[in-house]
C-alpha cells in the first residue's frame, strides 16, 4: 500500500463516512448498466423465439367465421320438359339455394406429422442462440466490472496524485517562507526569493489541475454507478493483491472460463442447425388436417360437415433457394469455428501479456519505494543544509522536484500493479 499523506480523512458534518468497496461498486454498476439491461432483453427475446419454435410441434387450431347478407336470395331455376301425350306442359321450377342472410364458420386443426427434421432443427438453432446470447451477456458483465474497476482506481490514483501535488505545494510554500525570512536578513539574494515564489506558484497551479482531475474521475465513476455526476464519492483503498500463479495454469483456466469461446461455439452450432432447417425445406412435409364446417342454410339437409385427411407438400424444386440458404448457414458455421480458433489465440495473448505486466509492475513498486525513501531523505538533508547556508536555493527546488516525481512514480506503480492483477483476472474470465 502507499504510505499515508496528511489530509486524506473522509469526513462529513456528522463524522466519518464508510468508504464504498470495489465489490459494492460492482453490484451497483451491474444492476443499473443499460448495456446489461439491453442484453437481458435479448436473452428474453431468444427464449420467446425458442418457445415459438417448440410450438410448431403442437396442433394449430384456427377458426374463420362470418355473417353474410346478400342483396337478394339466390335461387336455382330450371324448366321441366313437356310431355304432350299426357298433356303435361313444360314447367318453370325455382328453388332457393340459400337464405338471404346466413352465418358461416370453419374450424380447423392442423398437426405436422413429418417435416424432414425442420422443427427439431429450428428448436436446436434457437436453443444454441440462447446459449450464445447468454455467453455475450456474461462477457459484457465482466467488461462492465472491469470498466468500473478501472474507474474506481482512477479515482484513487487521481486523489493520491492530488495529495502529492498538495504536499509539494505545502512544502514549497514553507520553503518560500524560509527564503523570505532569509531575504529579510539579507542572507539570500532577491533572485532566490523570486525563484522560491515562482516554484510555489507553479506547484499551486499543478495542485489545482490535480483537483480538477479528481473531479473528472469521480464524475466518470458516478456515471458507471448511475448516480448524479456530482454525487460525493467515497471509495476504499485496496491492497496490492498477491502475484498470480504460473502462466500455463492461468492460460488453461482462461480457455475453460472465457465465455466468448462458449458463445462462438454456440453460434457455430446454431448456424449448423439452420443449415438443417434449410435442407428440410426440400423434403416432403406431411400434415394431418381436420375441419368442422358450419353453413346456416335452411335449404340444406344438414348445416354441419366434418372432414379429416392427410396432406403432403413437397417443394422439390425452388430454383436453388433452399440449397443456397443451407450453404450460407454452413459457411457461417465454418466462420464461427475459425473465429473460435482466432479468439483462443487472442485470449492466450491477453493472458500472457497481462501476466508479464503483473510481474513488471511489482518490480516497479519495489524500485519506486526505494526512490521515494531516497527523495524524502535527500529533501530533508538539502533543506537543512540550505537553512545553514551550505547549499543554494536551486538545490532545494531540485530536491523538491525529485521528491514529487518519486511520490508520483510510487502512486502510479502501485495502482498499475493493482490494475495489472485485475486485468489478468479479466483475461482469464474470473473477475
Amino acid at each position: 500500500m502507499l504510505p499515508a499523506i496528511p489530509g486524506i480523512a473522509i469526513l462529513t458534518g456528522s463524522g466519518s463516512v464508510r468508504a464504498e468497496t470495489l465489490e459494492e461498486s460492482w453490484q451497483i454498476a451491474t444492476a443499473v448498466n443499460h448495456r446489461l439491461q439491453a442484453d437481458a432483453h435479448r436473452i428474453e427475446s431468444a427464449k420467446a423465439d425458442l418457445r415459438e419454435a417448440r410450438s410448431a410441434k403442437h396442433p394449430v387450431f384456427s377458426n374463420q367465421s362470418a355473417y353474410i347478407t346478400l342483396s337478394e336470395q339466390p335461387h336455382f331455376q330450371f324448366d321441366t320438359p313437356a310431355i304432350p301425350p299426357l298433356g303435361i306442359p313444360s314447367l318453370g321450377i325455382s328453388t332457393p339455394l340459400s337464405d338471404q342472410s346466413f352465418a358461416v364458420s370453419s374450424t380447423s386443426v392442423r398437426l405436422p406429422l413429418y417435416t424432414g427434421g425442420k422443427i427439431t432443427a429450428a428448436i436446436d438453432a434457437n436453443r444454441y442462440r440462447i446459449n450464445a446470447v447468454r455467453a455475450e451477456y456474461a462477457s459484457a458483465f465482466l467488461d462492465v466490472k472491469m470498466e468500473v474497476t478501472e474507474s474506481y482506481f482512477n479515482v484513487l490514483r487521481a486523489r493520491r496524485l492530488s495529495e502529492v501535488a498538495r504536499n509539494a505545494e505545502k512544502s514549497l510554500f514553507a520553503h518560500r517562507q524560509d527564503v523570505g525570512k532569509m531575504f529579510a536578513q539579507k542572507m539570500v539574494t532577491r533572485n532566490a526569493l523570486l525563484a522560491a515564489q515562482a516554484a510555489w506558484a507553479a506547484a499551486a497551479q499543478e495542485a489545482g489541475k490535480a483537483e480538477n482531475t479528481v473531479l473528472v474521475a469521480e464524475s466518470a465513476f458516478n456515471r458507471y454507478l448511475g448516480r448524479p455526476l456530482d454525487f460525493p464519492v467515497f471509495v476504499e483503498e485496496v491492497p496490492i493483491p498477491p502475484v498470480s500463479g504460473d502462466l500455463a495454469s492461468l492460460t488453461h483456466e482462461a480457455m475453460r472460463c472465457r465465455k466468448e469461446l462458449t458463445g462462438i461455439a454456440s453460434q457455430s452450432q446454431a448456424a449448423a442447425a439452420l443449415a438443417r432447417v434449410s435442407h428440410s425445406d426440400r423434403l416432403p412435409q406431411v400434415l394431418a388436417v381436420g375441419t368442422h364446417n358450419y353453413l346456416q342454410n335452411s335449404s340444406l339437409s344438414t348445416d354441419t360437415i366434418w372432414a379429416a385427411g392427410v396432406g403432403v407438400q413437397w417443394t422439390f424444386l425452388d430454383g436453388g433457394a433452399s440449397r443456397a440458404r443451407e450453404q450460407a448457414a454452413l459457411h457461417n458455421a465454418a466462420f464461427a469455428a475459425k473465429m473460435r480458433d482466432e479468439t483462443r489465440s487472442l485470449i492466450e495473448l491477453q493472458v500472457r501479456s497481462n501476466w508479464i505486466a503483473e510481474r513488471e509492475t511489482r518490480s516497479r513498486v519495489d524500485v519506486a519505494e526505494l526512490g521515494k525513501t531516497q527523495s524524502d531523505e535527500n529533501l530533508r538533508v538539502v533543506t537543512r543544509q540550505f537553512l545553514e547556508g551550505l547549499v543554494n536555493h536551486t538545490e532545494v527546488l531540485d530536491a523538491q522536484t525529485q521528491q514529487t516525481a518519486a511520490w508520483t512514480n510510487l502512486a502510479n506503480a502501485t495502482y498499475d500493479a493493482i490494475l495489472a492483477t485485475y486485468r489478468l483476472k479479466r483475461s482469464i474470465g474470473l473477475l
